[in-house]
């Protein structure tokens, strides 16, 4: 459960419906993804999707319950290079553009650097919206896209996946890091485009420029952002046209996810007044307590 509140099913004293999670090229190594709490209670299925054929191998290898991986590189549809890098979790089906990259203090497309490009393979990619309707994979409520770079073109073959989801979390791009590629605003543009808001940015990192060098971080910019990862949200002020399910599935990921209990609570108030429910009240009774006195948050009467 999360490390801030408890997992939102305890709180409620209930079972939730399940949430179907699709994460797109990330490491999917357990207890960091910020799906784990949800699967850690049994709230969630996630399909993985890596098309790189070391890392599907290691994820294999440490398969757990709750999780399958596929093979499929999403974007587009058609045919397309992965360029392998010497990191593995920076591979992409852009090309790094050193240009860019070593103008940062860790000149990573060099030799050795995470980067650099050891080898390419070439994919055929495939549409979310073709796998979903071809049963390939279950219809996501949330979806959580690393593919460096080609996180736009994943949502391009999904316009009508995206119909059905709440939550999107999204490794964004201020800077071309490769050649080419989407960045923070266009994706921004496109999912406000299909319905969805910016709900938070986390994990944001940049890195000084050369010759400057931060001693204390790695990954703190001087100046210069570099990425982050952004979670966008369906409207909420479009909540009384959700499909009851999707009410409470967003409320469960927004909660035990994010911690986002404000609006977790806006989401069960909305389908409490369809059904005459009283979950708004239990859950924010349960959060008065000592759940939330860390955060110096109170739960107003209302």
């Amino acid at each position: 459960m999360s490390a801030i509140l408890p997992a939102l099913a305890a709180i409620l004293g209930e079972t939730l419906p399940t949430v179907e999670v699709a994460d797109v090229g990330a490491a999917l190594l357990g207890a960091s993804e910020r799906w784990a709490p949800l699967v850690e209670v049994g709230a969630a299925r996630v399909t993985g999707f890596e098309p790189n054929p070391m890392q599907r191998a290691r994820l294999l290898a440490a398969q757990r319950p709750g999780l399958r991986i596929l093979p499929q590189a999403l974007g587009r549809g058609g045919k397309a290079t992965l360029h392998l890098t010497h990191y593995p979790g920076c591979s992409s089906l852009y090309e790094p553009d050193p240009q860019v990259i070593d103008r940062f203090a860790g000149a990573w497309a060099q030799p050795e650097g995470n980067f650099h490009v050891v080898g390419t393979v070439e994919v055929e990619t495939s549409r979310l919206d073709d796998l979903v309707a071809a049963g390939i994979c279950p219809a996501p409520d949330y979806l959580k896209l690393d593919v460096q770079g080609g996180e736009r073109d994943v949502l391009e073959g999904a316009m009508r996946t995206l119909a059905g989801v709440s939550v999107v979390e999204c490794e964004v791009e201020f800077v071309p890091l490769y050649k080419g590629q989407p960045l923070f605003h266009d994706v921004a543009a496109l999912l406000q485009a299909q319905g969805f808001l910016l709900h938070q940015l986390r994990d944001v990192a940049g890195q000084a420029m050369r010759p400057f060098l931060l001693a204390r971080s790695k990954l703190e910019p001087l100046s210069q952002l570099l990425w982050a990862d952004a979670v966008f949200v369906r409207d909420f002020t479009t909540a009384p046209s959700w499909p009851d399910a999707m009410l409470l599935k967003a409320a469960l990921v927004l909660h035990d996810a994010y911690a986002s209990a404000d609006l977790a609570f806006q989401l069960l108030a909305e389908h409490d007044r369809r059904s005459g429910g009283d979950r708004a009240r239990r859950y924010g009774a349960g959060l008065a307590g000592r759940a939330l006195q860390s955060l110096m948050i109170t739960v107003a009467q209302c």
